[in-house]
């Protein structure tokens, strides 16, 4: 069903709701004849064309049949008829062929009645007013002579609620002149009096076995609807799904309508995804998040049949959940301030993403805010994220609390090589934020260390002129100049530089800093010709050193550092040697790998075959002139110790083959491998699979080595629910070597592409 408006999201939901409902007295000042033709409504007493022979006195054996029809029985007397006429037999002058006998039979089962001192129960005698009001007293559950004695019965009766002349209090005489228009007007009375173990009322028997339904008892006015239907709760499960919780059982409703409470004109479609008498879980557009919502639901109709004109609720949208895919997604959007966002993706992303032909912004009415087409926004990666970019409007402003929707084109790709969202576009909502554009601004300037001084901006800096030496100039409190070695950008955050210089500091003395050319990642905002006093407070020297080496084969280490090396120092072999302790010999690395995108903290040492003894212990030397990232050298030799392996170099395994598109598969590799011919020759690898009993073969149509532990295979196109087996006739690892299979002895790998990727 599609709606006006969209209500919002399994889940399963257990809900225990009560039906309340409230009895009142029926109207007081009704005439006989209108409280005859309610009774006869309700199946207990019979009349021809409204004639109900209310001036006729009552038989004993039609009170019976009263007693019945009062308890809702009258068509379980019918059906066991033989049954009751034996429990009537008691009675010596009850015939069991006349029509009254299963009536009286019920009743006496029942214990509603008696028969005189004699045993016998006088059918054709007409009953008295006390004998009648002993029958509905036993009906309602009270006992005579526990509840109350045959002297008292008239005030037993007033005290109930049976009569409201208050003469029946003293009153004492039977009376014998007892008719029917007094039958009706007691038997209307016990309708909604309560029965004394159940503390249910008298007409709820009749809705027990069938004759009203409660419907009818609200119809009827016995009854009214003491719970209005209303939405109790609507739970948001995303920006794309609620649920609307009753607080009583419904079963119907005409429409339900969905709109921003702001604007009722701005509806949001819906289908309903389930309905039960308790909910209703509606799949609805992408809703704004933070936005408020109000639900209409017409014509709501409840168990009882009880019927609203509208009924109302209200939600505030989701904030979307970051998108989780093995395909290239916007994964979510985070707002900077009032002019920028920073747009995450499933994928890192390169400087292709910078193009801002690719990206759309609309408001929540569906207007166009900014298009890149137009050159209206700017966009830059982000240096400490490789998966972000920022996007910022190049002139206007973004309003505080309205929702916007970021569009970006399908021809972008990840640095996996696939375009966004399979070659499709995709989009995704977000709420802006308040908040001025801080101008670009130094934030703190300190010595880290006696060789090197640290810079904090706002903002994240332009890396590259950020490591630009001429663009800083440092001197001392005596305009003496400090050369500056190297600039190095903090990767964590984007907004930190360290500055190495040559010399060192001196502790308390104090020192200028001039910032010649430098702006933010934007490229809108610069710091020109600004200069900053310091004064040297370093408390360590921030060396470097050996965190720990890990031993994986009798030929590799893995060396751990308690820094980022920098990466000559750490690619240089003539910067390491091994040395066994009880020896002079040194062993020097034949291979090194220095991976900082996959562990800037680890470096790979290679040696060849031979070159370590097995259990010996040896001692890893790094050069006093090895460097750190921030260019300070170790002045010192750095040691640590380890013990060689018998263990064999094992072959690299493909520890995962991941569908990141339809036609690209990711190949995740527990080792390095090599950048050589053979890992990336399309003829090394094959995919198969299986096609009306065919066996299909094909190659990739290209290879991008992303890095060393990383493959990306492109194809013609993927099946989705496909089982494909990935085969290769070699892998080369980083040294050089080559095996036929992994180190699990195979020489595939299996995967399948999902619908949920």
């Amino acid at each position: 069903m599609k709606g006006r408006a969209v209500g919002v999201l399994f889940l399963v939901i257990s809900l225990l709701l009560t039906f309340t409902f409230s009895s009142f007295a029926l109207p007081v000042n009704v005439s006989v004849q209108e409280k005859a033709d309610l009774l006869n409504t309700l199946k207990i007493l019979e009349g021809s064309n409204g004639d109900y022979q209310l001036d006729k006195k009552l038989t004993r054996a039609e009170a019976a049949t009263f007693a019945v029809r009062i308890l809702g029985q009258q068509l379980n007397v019918l059906l066991n008829a033989e049954t009751y006429k034996k429990a009537a037999a008691k009675f010596p002058d009850v015939d069991t062929s006349l029509w009254y006998a299963p009536y009286v039979g019920y009743c006496a089962q029942a214990g509603i009645l008696s028969g005189d001192t004699t045993g016998k129960y006088r059918p054709d005698d007409y009953i008295t007013e006390k004998s009648f009001i002993k029958i509905v007293l036993s009906i309602l559950g009270y006992e005579m002579g526990t509840d109350y004695t045959w002297q008292n019965i008239y005030k037993k009766a007033y005290e109930v609620g049976l009569v409201t002349d208050l003469s029946y209090i003293s009153k004492e005489d039977d009376n014998t002149e007892f008719k029917r228009l007094d039958t009706v007007n007691l038997i209307y009375n016990s309708l909604t009096l309560k029965e004394k173990k159940t503390g249910k009322e008298l007409f709820y028997m009749l809705i027990d076995s069938g004759i009203i339904t409660k419907k009818d008892a609200v119809n009827l006015g016995f009854i009214e609807d003491a719970v209005e239907t209303a939405i109790e709760q609507i739970i948001v499960f995303d920006n794309q799904t609620v649920t609307i919780i009753f607080n009583e059982p419904v079963k119907g409703f005409d429409d339900i309508y969905i709109y921003k409470s702001l604007d009722e004109d701005l509806e949001l479609d819906y289908d309903i995804a389930e309905f039960s008498e308790t909910y209703i879980t509606l799949k609805t557009k992408k809703h704004g998040p933070g936005v408020e919502y109000t639900i209409e639901i017409s014509g709501i109709e409840d168990a009882d049949g009880n019927v609203k004109d509208v009924i109302y609720g209200a939600f505030i949208g989701a904030s979307p959940d970051k998108v989780e895919s093995n395909f290239f997604r916007i994964q979510n959007i985070e707002p900077v301030n009032e002019k920028s966002i920073k747009v995450y993706f499933t994928h890192p992303v390169n400087l292709n993403s910078e193009n801002s032909l690719y990206y759309t912004i609309y408001d929540d009415y569906g207007y166009k805010v900014a298009e890149g087409i137009k050159d209206q926004i700017l966009v830059r990666t982000v240096v400490s994220e490789n998966n972000c970019v920022l996007l910022s409007l190049k002139s206007g402003s973004f309003e505080d609390g309205e929702i916007y929707t970021v569009e970006i084109s399908g021809d972008l790709t990840s640095a996996y090589g696939v375009r966004l969202n399979n070659g499709n576009n995709d989009e995704m909502n977000f709420k802006a934020i308040a908040g001025e554009v801080e101008y670009f601004a130094l934030e703190q300037v300190y010595t880290f260390d006696r060789q090197t001084l640290l810079l904090s901006f706002n903002k994240e800096v332009n890396p590259f002129l950020a490591q630009q030496v001429y663009n800083f100039y440092l001197t001392d409190e005596n305009n003496n100049p400090i050369k500056i070695n190297q600039v190095t950008v903090e990767s964590q955050s984007g907004r930190v530089l360290f500055l190495s210089i040559d010399g060192r500091f001196i502790k308390n003395a104090k020192y200028y800093i001039t910032i010649n050319n430098l702006n933010d990642i934007t490229r809108q905002e610069y710091i020109t010709e600004m200069t900053y006093s310091f004064s040297a407070d370093y408390t360590s020297s921030g060396k470097l050193d050996i965190q720990g080496i890990e031993v994986l084969d009798r030929q590799t280490l893995e060396v751990y550092f308690t820094n980022i090396p920098e990466e000559d120092s750490a690619l240089n072999k003539n910067y390491y040697y091994a040395s066994p302790k009880s020896d002079s010999r040194l062993v020097y690395p034949a291979r090194i790998l220095y991976a900082p995108d996959i562990n800037p903290y680890r470096v790979v040492l290679f040696f060849n075959e031979g070159d370590l003894t097995a259990n010996k212990e040896y001692e890893l030397n790094l050069s006093y002139r090895f460097k750190d990232y921030l260019g300070n050298e170790l002045g010192v030799n750095a040691k640590k110790s380890f013990i060689a392996t018998s263990a064999a170099k094992a072959s690299p395994n493909i520890i995962s083959a991941i569908p990141i598109s339809t036609d690209a598969v990711k190949l995740e590799f527990d080792k390095e491998i090599s950048f050589n011919q053979n890992n990336l020759s399309t003829s090394n690898y094959t995919l198969e699979y299986s096609y009306n009993g065919m066996t299909i073969r094909k190659v990739p149509l290209s290879i991008l080595y992303v890095n060393a532990r990383t493959l990306v295979l492109k194809f013609d196109k993927l099946e989705y629910n496909v089982p494909y087996t990935l085969k290769f006739t070699s892998i080369v690892d980083y040294t050089g070597a080559t095996y036929k299979v992994t180190g699990q002895g195979k020489n595939f790998v299996e995967f399948k592409l999902n619908e949920e990727n």
